[in-house]
């Protein structure tokens, strides 16, 4: 792990959604008065709307004061705040994830020791992330890019408070719904009910993948479900909520073209996707400076 010398950071502000559900806002204050007691000036600052995350983490990243940031949220939260740092003209400002959220997968799968004590000392991790580009667009991804099943089951899942039992009913009870996509990838036309492109062994709180490698590797895994199986897709979420689901391959880069409409979720985040755009996703080693 790295460490950043207490002197060169100079204050940390703590980044909430006050009309999202959970705790984002007691939690921020909360740690904000824990960091403020070791001796570093912190602030707690509520997002306004959609994107504001992102605009304030870049703003606050762009400061001459090194600041670092924080994002008391859920997985779509802290991925505004990436995708602001990542941005900004300090790409090496470091974040960090306050779990205040439904799943929080970032944060289980990488947590380790005392948030306060770690603020304090600068010891923070470089991570990989998933960059996503589709045309102009680049957009970054902390944990997941899904296509099929998860933008499409996700918001549902993002709308309960759950535990394992009624996750897995909310994903069965939904199956039937789920619209396959269609891409043009390797010369071939293909349908899926799921495609994920996995940083992390863990998704939406309860999924596994069983054969994982690090956030450090400058590789991520592919996880693909064909169109068609309602069988094959039942086999995989038990598999990825027991013993752990089988990556189907492992890359640095994967490029597709959109042969319809569709969503893609990036965390938590949703974007659409239109008939033709080339969609080219790549591993960012270690690009991302983080408290966890």
């Amino acid at each position: 792990m790295s460490q950043t010398p207490l002197s060169s950071i100079k204050s940390v502000v703590i980044i909430f959604n006050p009309n999202s559900t959970g705790d984002g806002e007691k939690n921020a204050r909360r740690l904000a008065a824990a960091v403020r007691a070791a001796g570093i000036p912190a602030k707690v600052v509520p997002t306004t709307h959609a994107g504001h995350g992102k605009t304030l983490a870049r703003e606050y990243a762009e400061r001459p004061t090194p600041t670092m940031i924080i994002s008391s949220s859920g997985d779509g939260g802290y991925n505004e705040v990436i995708n602001g740092v990542l941005a900004s003209k300090n790409p090496d400002a470091i974040v960090g994830v306050l779990p205040s959220g439904n799943a929080n997968d970032h944060y289980h799968y990488l947590h380790r020791g005392n948030t306060v004590r770690r603020i304090v000392r600068g010891d923070y991790q470089k991570i990989d992330v998933l960059q996503m580009t589709k045309g102009r667009m680049v957009r970054y991804a902390h944990s997941y890019i899904g296509l099929g099943m998860t933008p499409q089951i996700g918001e549902v899942l993002t709308k309960n408070q759950l535990n394992v039992f009624k996750e897995a009913w909310l994903v069965v009870r939904h199956l039937f719904t789920v619209r396959p996509v269609k891409i043009h990838v390797h010369g071939h036309t293909q349908r899926y009910d799921h495609l994920v492109f996995s940083n992390i062994a863990r998704m939406s709180k309860y999924l596994k993948i069983n054969d994982a490698g690090t956030m450090t590797d400058g590789e991520f895994e592919v996880i693909k479900v064909a169109s068609g199986s309602l069988l094959g897709l039942l086999r995989h979420l038990f598999a990825a909520a027991s013993v752990g689901a089988s990556a189907d391959d492992v890359t640095d880069t994967y490029q597709f073209t959109c042969l319809r409409d569709m969503k893609i979720q990036l965390d938590g985040e949703v974007v659409a996707c239109k008939t033709g755009e080339v969609v080219t996703i790549t591993s960012c080693q270690r690009k991302l400076r983080t408290i966890v």
